[in-house]
């Protein structure tokens, strides 16, 4: 996870939280869940988070199950991209409720949380459609 050293709200990330939520969540699953929060730029969010998916690591995930999720805290913006497979198998509702859930925390300033709340809808939802198996 990468974050910015100079923006107020990116101080209040809690790596560790963070970083403990992702691989809470990937131990049931084969997906990847990763999570970029950049500094202010201008543009695009949602294209730049597509450019990142690419970019990443997961985007490159074997199954194409991967999910990013892209903060962009001085605009308080963000976007979550998935890979084709967990796109299709999931559904649009999940990636609404993952929004709106998240979305609810940064508006109250707990980006920790509501990162926290996503990671953990992301790992549900990628363990439904993609579960480990004992062959990994």
């Amino acid at each position: 996870m990468s974050r910015p050293s100079h923006h107020p709200l990116a101080h209040h990330v809690d790596e560790q939280r963070v970083s403990k939520a992702i691989d809470s969540a990937e131990t049931g699953t084969t997906g990847i869940i990763e999570v970029a929060i950049v500094p202010h730029f201008f543009g695009d969010v949602h294209s730049a988070a597509q450019h990142a998916f690419k970019c990443m690591k997961v985007g490159h995930a074997a199954h194409r199950n991967g999910i990013l999720f892209f903060i962009v805290p001085s605009r308080r913006r963000f976007a979550v991209i998935g890979g084709k497979a967990i796109h299709e198998r999931a559904g649009q509702q999940f990636w609404h409720r993952i929004v709106r859930e998240m979305r609810e925390a940064l508006r109250s300033g707990d980006l920790t949380s509501g990162l926290e709340q996503g990671i953990r809808e992301a790992g549900q939802e990628l363990a439904l459609h993609f579960p480990r198996t004992d062959a990994g």
